[in-house]
């Protein structure tokens, strides 16, 4: 009877496990129908927003910054499905700080009104420690082209552009010898650019994948402009030339290289 039993299991039991792992291993993924993408990384800050000393931020040279962070959530809507590829609306949304420390103070204080004047002359450094940082949330909208590597649909290659709206804002610290912390506020300020995002995926089920990526993003190629401050502690962004309100007042221009990891989950679709 036992043996006839172990007969009966293994009829029924091993085909289906070799079924199973036939499926497995020879049928597709879905192409998915949307996705959502969660990435975290190095963010390395480019154009004007790098610089050497917080004394070029004073001097209107560029935003002083040396490195930072990126985090974003992408949101994607298959608009056209292609046989090994497929086109999707996206929608983003993240927040980037960008960062810098330096050896020398420069005993600003509190800036006062009217900030800046044309008779401001930038200040020399002195003993002490300075630091500034530059946030900067943003919103984009665009496309991605995704192709898969594989017939199985496992790994995918995306190439994305889209149009991008920031608001980027910070705080300038000045700590001189002997003295206590003193900061001002860079004003926020909308502008607009554009980024374009490469990236790779790797589908671990057919719901979930590992996902690296690089962006880069120009942020402030429109909207550019300069003004002065009525509060004191207060300084507007002033990436616009107007040599009236000082002579060294020229055009600045922020973007970043970012380099994330994350992951990416799929959903709907079809075989």
């Amino acid at each position: 009877m036992k043996k006839l039993l172990l007969v009966i299991f293994a009829a029924i039991i091993l085909p289906s496990m070799l079924y199973s792992q036939s499926y497995l291993t020879t049928s597709k993924y879905r192409a998915p129908f949307f996705a959502l993408e969660g990435t975290f990384g190095y963010a390395l800050p480019i154009f004007d927003l790098t610089g050497s000393s917080v004394g070029d931020f004073y001097s209107f040279k560029n935003y002083a910054t040396s490195w930072g962070y990126d985090a974003s959530v992408k949101l994607k809507f298959t608009v056209a499905n292609f046989k090994p590829s497929q086109l999707r609306l996206s929608w983003m949304i993240g927040f980037a700080r960008f960062m810098g420390d330096y050896n020398n103070a420069y005993g600003v204080g509190e800036i006062k009104t009217p900030f800046p004047r044309p008779t401001y002359v930038p200040p020399a450094p002195i003993s002490g420690g300075s630091s500034i940082y530059i946030d900067q949330p943003y919103t984009a909208v665009g496309m991605d082209y995704v192709v898969f590597a594989d017939r199985k649909r496992i790994s995918l290659f995306s190439f994305g552009g889209d149009i991008a709206m920031s608001v980027p804002f910070g705080k300038v610290f000045d700590t001189p010898t002997g003295q206590g912390e003193s900061y001002n506020n860079i004003l926020s300020a909308t502008r607009f650019g554009f980024g374009i995002t490469v990236g790779y995926t790797a589908r671990v089920t057919e719901f979930m994948g590992l996902t690296v990526s690089t962006r880069y993003q120009m942020s402030n190629l429109l909207g550019k402009s300069s003004e002065v401050t009525t509060e004191n502690r207060d300084i507007a962004f002033n990436d616009g030339e107007d040599r009236s309100l000082h002579p060294g007042l020229g055009s600045r221009t922020i973007g970043y290289l970012g380099f994330n990891g994350g992951v990416t989950f799929y959903f709907g679709g079809k075989k």
